[in-house]
């Protein structure tokens, strides 16, 4: 068994940047891809940091887990030398030939991994996002998480956490299997069935990755789209770039719910002599940074049953029945990582129907500002505007009429 591959990334129709990564290694059978996030350069550099950190490990003779958590090591390093880059993570989701024909996907984030075999789509990885955990919990639907407002919300990632568990998933391929793992731009945009679809009508590998990548910008674009399509083929069978069936350590080969494995004694002992911190002090540093990348923004939109979201409030806030009205947050719409927007003002004193079409447009989603007084700013012209006490003045003029004469 050989394996052939098609791999491609595209920024999108929205971004201005690639932060996804793709690594193809035919020489130690490894393929990967990775979806950085942090913001500026971040992102880009979380990525690509993973994805070289990863090579070096499989090349060394690492198991994919181990060659992971190396991964998360290496984006935890790069961004505490760099405080530009604090704060910056990734997904990834890997994969490596095994002895037999066995492909071990490692995984972490919600990147996915899917297997397509016999006219159907299996997904093998499992998102590691919040509305994932609320679908295994029975409080979404699979319908309803894709569209959920929070579904970019992840709860897994790279460089985030000195501790990192990481997925793997043991697939023993057969002779016309196709294996995509791709980023989440490809999946939020192009659903389950129209990705088989794609992958059964075109047999070549390279341009089945083309047609998903080109499928997801025809739908809108919104984020960085990489995939990468292995098939799994007879040897001598088939053409293009053709990946070896190398062994890798068997400790690889383990059921997809083994419980993840620690972080080994002497790699934290490895991370206090090279940064003579103690890994608390690490952990609270990345813990502080996604918490500061999560609530450095205000945003203001319109809520209802205002009473009963207030944490602070005006004294107007307190008078009249719940109801609809402009609210002040704090944080990032969405919210980030665990970290939630909070509800810093109820505004009731502006009377939302009278709002004009231009404001509620503003409104909708969210209107993001870089300074608490900036919003409050905006919120005090919003009252100017919606005020309407209207002012009568009534005139009155008297007049003396003179006596009647007398008789």
């Amino acid at each position: 068994m050989r394996l052939v591959v098609g791999q491609k990334t595209d920024v999108g129709r929205v971004r201005d940047g690639n932060e996804d990564g793709v690594l193809v290694n035919d020489d130690i059978g490894l393929f990967a891809v990775a979806d950085g996030m942090g913001g500026h350069r971040g992102g880009e550099v979380a990525s690509a940091t993973a994805l070289e950190a990863l090579r070096a490990a499989v090349s060394s003779g690492k198991a994919i887990r181990d060659a992971i958590t190396d991964a998360n090591d290496a984006v935890i390093e790069r961004s505490l030398a760099d405080t530009n880059l604090s704060g910056m993570g990734t997904t990834m989701t890997a994969g490596t030939v095994a002895a037999g024909d066995t492909l071990l996907v490692g995984h972490v984030g919600d990147s996915r991994a899917y297997l397509a075999r016999d006219g159907e789509l299996r997904q093998i990885t499992e998102d590691h996002s919040l509305v994932e955990e609320l679908v295994r919990g029975g409080e979404l639907t699979p319908e309803q998480a894709e569209v959920h407002p929070r579904r970019s919300v992840i709860t897994r990632a790279l460089g985030i956490e000195a501790d990192v568990d990481v997925d793997v998933y043991p697939v023993e391929l057969q002779d016309g299997d196709r294996v995509l793992i791709c980023s989440d731009g490809l999946t939020t945009m192009v659903r389950a069935d129209d990705i088989l679809g794609i992958l059964e009508r075109e047999p070549d590998a390279q341009r089945a990755a083309d047609r998903l990548v080109d499928a997801a910008n025809a739908a809108g674009g919104e984020d960085n789209i990489t995939a990468l399509v292995i098939d799994a083929v007879r040897d001598g069978a088939g053409g293009g770039v053709s990946a070896p069936v190398a062994p890798t350590r068997e400790t690889d080969v383990a059921p997809a719910d083994a419980p993840p494995r620690r972080r080994k004694r002497g790699r934290v002992l490895l991370r206090i002599a090279l940064w003579v911190l103690p890994v608390l002090v690490v952990l609270a540093i990345a813990f502080a940074a996604v918490g500061w990348y999560a609530r450095r923004t205000y945003f203001v939109e319109i809520t209802d049953n205002c009473r009963t979201n207030v944490t602070t409030t005006t004294a107007a806030t307190a008078e009249g029945p719940p109801g609809t009205c402009v609210t002040l947050f704090k944080g990032v719409p969405g919210g980030l990582l665990g970290w939630d927007p909070t509800v810093e003002e109820n505004r009731v004193d502006i009377n939302t129907e009278e709002l004009t079409p231009a404001e509620i447009n503003d409104l909708e989603g969210g209107k993001r500002f870089s300074s608490e007084e900036d919003a409050e700013a905006y919120l005090t012209n919003l009252v100017e505007s919606t005020a309407t006490t209207t002012t009568t003045t009534t005139t009155t003029t008297t007049t003396t009429v003179p006596p009647p004469p007398a008789a």
